[in-house]
């Protein structure tokens, strides 16, 4: 059973928090999802990480690893390609933390997911991601679970990405960085220079559509 993040509120759509257990399905090749630390946490660790404390560093990066992977993973083509850009992008912020400045009201993640996106960006070779490249993930075992629940987990994946192919780039970064990245409206406006009640308008149009899509294509046995 994939749990629901802290930032799941009271009264949030059915629709969202099946689509943020769908989002954890894309990075299951990190093993389980680490326990998430509370910002204050976080910025201890910056700044003991800016320190030189290699501890540190390192629990920085398991802590966003798999959310960078999340959010990038469907803007390209591929899970290696994938696995490249989350890799440069954690590089790039363990290296670049002497740059970054907090902000009220936006959380540290907001600042790796952008750096994440830029690196996507980069790489992104002007057109669709291919949707025969939608189903490399390799299946992680499941103590708990049977083959068929991992047969159902790998075309949920493979669902997802190709619904996620078929939308535009802008639409599917800002989906990508609500349900994958896990940030809200105004985290996610900042980054992409949008107004938040904009973002919240778009992410309400496509939730309805993209949940229609995945559900229908695991239904018909889309191939993992």
């Amino acid at each position: 059973m994939i749990g629901i993040p802290a930032y799941v509120v009271d009264g949030e759509l059915p629709a969202e928090r099946e689509l943020v257990s769908w989002f954890k399905l894309l990075s299951a090749l990190f093993g389980g999802e680490v326990q998430a630390l509370d910002e204050d946490a976080v910025l201890q660790l910056v700044e003991r990480a800016r320190a030189g404390d290699r501890a540190a560093r390192q629990r920085l990066y398991r802590q966003h690893v798999a959310r960078v992977f999340r959010t990038v993973r469907g803007m390209l083509r591929s899970n290696t390609e994938a696995e490249d850009v989350t890799q440069d992008a954690m590089l790039n912020v363990l290296t670049s933390l002497h740059r970054y400045s907090p902000r009220s009201g936006t959380r540290f993640a907001a600042w790796v997911t952008a750096i994440a996106v830029n690196t996507a960006r980069r790489r992104f070779r002007r057109k669709r991601p291919e949707l025969t490249a939608t189903g490399e993930l390799p299946d992680v075992a499941d103590p708990d679970g049977d083959l068929g629940d991992g047969l159902d987990r790998a075309r949920q994946r493979a669902a997802l990405l190709r619904a996620l192919a078929e939308l535009e780039p802008r639409e599917r970064e800002i989906v990508s960085l609500r349900y994958g990245a896990e940030l809200n409206a105004t985290e996610i406006a900042a980054q992409l220079k949008l107004d938040a009640a904009n973002v919240r308008k778009i992410l309400e149009r496509l939730r309805a559509r993209l949940g229609e899509r995945v559900e229908a294509r695991a239904d018909n046995g889309v191939k993992p």
